[in-house]
C-alpha cells in the first residue's frame, strides 16, 4: 500500500496518492479514485480528477495552476471514454502531458492513475 496523505486541511488523499510540496509548486502522485471496485474507466478518471482538484485547493492551488499532467493506465482501449472529461478540465490551460502504459496496478480495479504538478512558469 502507498501512503496515505494528511494534507493542510485535514483530508485524507486516498491510499496511494502522496503530496510533495517543491519548490514554486506541488506534485501529487499515485492519484486515483477512492473506490474503483466495479468502475470503469471514465468514472475512474472523474473521481481521481476531482480527488486532485481537492487536493490542489488544501494548498492554495486549482486544475487552473496546473502545467504537467501524467496519465498512467494498463488498457489503453478504454481511454478514450475520458476525454471528455480531459477535455473539461484541461482544455483551457494544455498543460504539458504524457501518457504512460503500465501492465498492472498494485490493485487490480484501478484502471487509471494519475500525476498532477504545479510547476513555476519561467517566463
Amino acid at each position: 500500500m502507498g501512503n496515505t496523505v494528511q494534507n493542510t486541511t485535514g483530508h485524507l488523499s486516498g491510499a496511494h496518492a502522496k503530496v510533495e510540496r517543491l519548490s514554486g509548486g506541488i506534485r501529487i502522485t499515485g492519484l486515483c479514485a477512492a473506490q474503483p471496485e466495479g468502475e470503469g474507466i471514465a468514472a475512474q478518471c472523474r473521481a481521481a480528477l476531482e480527488l486532485g482538484a481537492t487536493l490542489l485547493s488544501d494548498y492554495g492551488y486549482s486544475m487552473q495552476d496546473v502545467t504537467r499532467v501524467t496519465y498512467l493506465v494498463s488498457d489503453t482501449r478504454d481511454f478514450p471514454s475520458c476525454f471528455p472529461t480531459l477535455r473539461h478540465v484541461f482544455s483551457d490551460i494544455s498543460p504539458s502531458v504524457t501518457l504512460m502504459w503500465v501492465k498492472r496496478f498494485a490493485n487490480p480495479d484501478v484502471k487509471i492513475e494519475f500525476e498532477l504538478g504545479v510547476e513555476p512558469v519561467l517566463v
